[in-house]
């Protein structure tokens, strides 16, 4: 059995999030700097913007966003793993709660949305958890800010409609949504599960490291093809017009019913908050 406690889980969280809201990913830098040396125009001159904005954010130690978002986490627990005191929930909100206190990190979370106020603390995040054989915990966290996760839909097409049908539901939420979801975007689509469950899918798919590829070759051809799509709608950076709409597009997909086939879309805009946490 591995035993595992606050004081050993709480510090690494701690730094994640700090350097999740002030840095961002070197890929990520690299993905924008290659869009900004493609575009010409409103769109070169929003993308320098974007990244001039990354590089005081990192020289500064200032957030890469003023919304620093809601923070989701998802738990892949080994069954050889005891965590000692308070349950892994706690521990982080507990985390969250520290680091957006002691880096002025804006809080965003309201109690209730009809009727609550501002925690005053990002607190609760929204986790998930996920049972695996084994001795080790690994945890993904996802910061999104409000923008983006307006984004989000959910479809239920017509069981045994084509591929074509989901890529012109994406496309739809695209020409709509899209502008304000501060583009460039990175697209998560799942397909399949249930109404309920089919969400949990898209955001498997948008929590992949950047620049990753489907397994199943036929899929990451299909992740390609609708990021072409996308990129082809003219919204670019922003909304300002351009060839970078969206930076990258994953599917995840699973078993469903035979008189179902739902569909969900979500995003994070172009500074993706993403890490991968291991003990």
């Amino acid at each position: 059995m591995k035993y595992l406690s606050g004081e050993e889980i709480i510090p690494s969280l701690k730094n994640a999030l700090k350097e999740l809201n002030t840095t961002p990913p070197s890929c990520l830098t690299e993905r924008l700097h290659i869009a900004w040396q493609e575009e010409v125009g409103p769109a070169r001159e929003m993308l320098f913007q974007i990244l001039e904005n990354h590089r005081i954010a990192v020289s500064q130690g200032l957030p890469l966003c003023q919304d620093t978002g809601v923070v989701t986490a998802h738990a892949e627990i080994g069954t050889d793993v005891v965590i000692t005191g308070p349950p892994l929930s706690s521990l982080l909100d507990q985390a969250v709660r520290e680091v957006y206190r002691e880096s002025s990190f804006r809080s965003s979370m309201l109690s209730d949305p009809l009727f609550g106020e501002n925690t005053k603390n990002n607190t609760p995040g929204v986790y998930t958890y996920e049972p695996l054989e084994g001795d080790t915990l690994k945890v993904t966290l996802l910061v999104k800010g409000g923008g983006c996760d307006n984004f989000s839909a959910l479809a239920m097409l017509e069981p045994g409609s084509g591929f074509e049908k989901l890529e012109a539901f994406v496309l739809s939420v695209v020409h709509e949504k899209g502008a304000r979801a501060c583009p460039p975007l990175v697209l998560g689509i799942g397909a399949g599960g249930t109404g309920a469950t089919v969400l949990s899918l898209a955001t498997r798919a948008l929590s992949r490291a950047l620049g990753t590829v489907h397994p199943d070759s036929r899929y990451a051809a299909l992740e390609k093809r609708v990021r072409s799509s996308i990129n082809r709608s003219g919204i670019g950076p922003q909304g300002v017009g351009g060839k970078t709409t969206c930076l990258e597009v994953r599917i995840e997909s699973g078993p469903c019913h035979i008189a179902t086939f739902p569909v969900a879309m979500v995003a994070s805009c172009h500074v993706f908050r993403r890490k991968v946490l291991t003990w």
